[in-house]
């Protein structure tokens, strides 16, 4: 059955090749908006009595998909997220409304391993302070600190989390993890308390969703040892204005975020604030784009292998 395609998203050009947008020509017609504008502008999203799939970037929204504009899309067979992320989407409702929504998984997960490993490299030799102290050497403030033969601590044993543990264990580390699921004989399965406790360098890679939010409570974190580092490409899952105060006091060696905004001076301590780069390379765009283009194509047909709700 041929239906209309909506592609929304402002990083069309850098993620889509020619070949990509030539698999998508099954539909009927096929909407490309690349400049962001308020949702409720696309009206020809809004009308019409043509079944339709939604393919969205939530760069396009500011990562918010509320369930008032889910419910005013008429014939709307399918939402086709361009994340792994669906924390920004009513998915709960589009459920309700028997709207599959989908995402992408494992796209990103070697660019998002790399960029954590960069983090704990940054935080280990103090590159916050150097930075602050305008490129100055000082051999007893700046002192780093070795990493082989450390422990890391994977908190989550996804994609992403395998692909940190495989990339911390090539450089000698020892590897303890905790996974509600997930199981590994490669590393060492422990309790999440044990973790906190003895791991010298912490990766919370799981899922951010209501299962996951408040994860890792501040009594938790307040196990965690003078010495360890805490790499962190998520939120939500504990609280980040405590932590920066575990840095500030000197009760954990340091702590690595991404933020939009970034700005390390701003923060006491040794943390290293980093743009939300972690997905942006050449291999995961490629493969964010190929696997969305299946996704679309997929759910023309009907099939939903990666659905969320």
């Amino acid at each position: 059955m041929l239906m209309d395609l909506f592609i929304l998203s402002p990083n069309m050009d850098a993620l889509f090749t020619k070949n990509d947008l030539a698999r998508l020509q099954g539909f009927d017609n096929i909407i490309l908006e690349k400049t962001i504008q308020p949702l409720e502008n696309i009206q020809s999203l809004f009308t019409g009595n043509q079944e339709r799939i939604l393919a969205i970037d939530p760069d396009f929204c500011n990562w918010k998909f509320p369930q008032e504009i889910i419910a005013k899309i008429p014939h709307l067979k399918a939402i086709c997220l361009q994340t792994t992320s669906f924390s920004w989407i009513d998915k709960d409702f589009a459920k309700k409304k028997g709207i599959p929504v989908t995402n992408l998984r494992g796209f990103s997960m070697t660019a998002v391993a790399e960029w954590a490993i960069l983090m704990m490299f940054n935080v280990a030799r103090k590159l916050p302070l150097v930075i602050k102290d305008g490129w100055k050497q000082d051999f007893v403030k700046h002192q780093g600190i070795e990493l082989q033969g450390r422990t890391a601590g994977i908190i989550g044993l996804g994609n992403n989390g395998k692909a940190i543990a495989e990339k911390a264990q090539g450089l000698g580390m020892n590897i303890i993890y905790w996974s509600r699921q997930s199981r590994d004989k490669r590393f060492t399965y422990v309790e999440l308390p044990e973790l906190m406790k003895t791991a010298d360098v912490i990766f919370p890679t799981t899922a951010q969703n209501e299962q996951t939010q408040g994860l890792l409570p501040n009594q938790l974190l307040e196990t965690m040892k003078k010495e360890a580092l805490f790499i962190s490409t998520i939120h939500k899952i504990y609280d980040h204005e405590f932590m920066l105060q575990l840095v500030k006091k000197g009760k954990i060696y340091g702590y690595a975020f991404e933020e939009g905004n970034t700005n390390i001076t701003k923060y006491e301590g040794n943390v290293w604030a980093g743009p939300e780069l972690a997905w942006c390379t050449d291999g995961s765009m490629k493969k964010n784009a190929e696997l969305w283009v299946e996704s679309i194509i997929q759910a023309q047909q009907g099939k939903f292998p990666t659905q969320i709700n």
